[in-house]
């Protein structure tokens, strides 16, 4: 099954001293395009920022780019939230020319990090208020990283309910 669900992370790369890396020793194929380790905060109680997308709006592809001799993957994406609300717009600010790295899971629960150290992801969003009433209104978030895998899956899985659906302790 293609496409992502709709729930998506940003890690701003200034907030993290730490984040998943693709393995240094990789001993079979598929650690060539695997990431290991954990997002650890520069300071206590930081959170990745929540992005809940419109079903079936969240994409991600990587096109071949460069010379015939140093080829790499240039991956974009995009993503849609609905509505006009204003704390969006506020987060559209916060994330705008930020670097950092993005979180997509897949139906079947596959977890993937678009941005490596070094090579962050940037997201570019914008708005679109529609003309009539029937139309689609909303945030467009579009993003993209150069990458030297087409994907990167994480080795430890991210635990989304705690950002997305948090369970109220007694």
């Amino acid at each position: 099954m293609g496409g992502y669900k709709n729930r998506v992370l940003f890690y701003p790369e200034h907030l993290f001293k730490a984040v998943p890396t693709l393995i240094e020793a990789p001993i079979d194929t598929a650690d060539l395009a695997t990431a290991e380790g954990a997002f650890e905060p520069v300071a206590a109680g930081t959170e990745p920022m929540a992005i809940y997308a419109t079903d079936k709006t969240v994409g991600m592809k990587a096109e071949n780019q460069g010379e015939l001799d140093g080829q790499s993957f240039k991956i974009t994406g995009e993503l849609f939230h609905p509505g006009t609300q204003t704390e969006v717009a506020g987060v559209c600010r916060k994330i705008n020319n930020t670097p950092g790295y993005l979180v997509l899971e897949s139906p079947e629960g596959e977890q993937f990090i678009v941005g490596q150290k070094g090579l962050p992801c940037y997201i570019k969003p914008s708005f679109d208020g529609g003309t009539q009433r029937s139309d689609r209104r909303g945030f467009a978030f579009t993003f993209e990283n150069d990458s030297y895998a087409p994907f990167i899956k994480l080795k430890v899985k991210i635990d989304m309910d705690l950002y997305f659906n948090p369970v109220t302790q007694p």
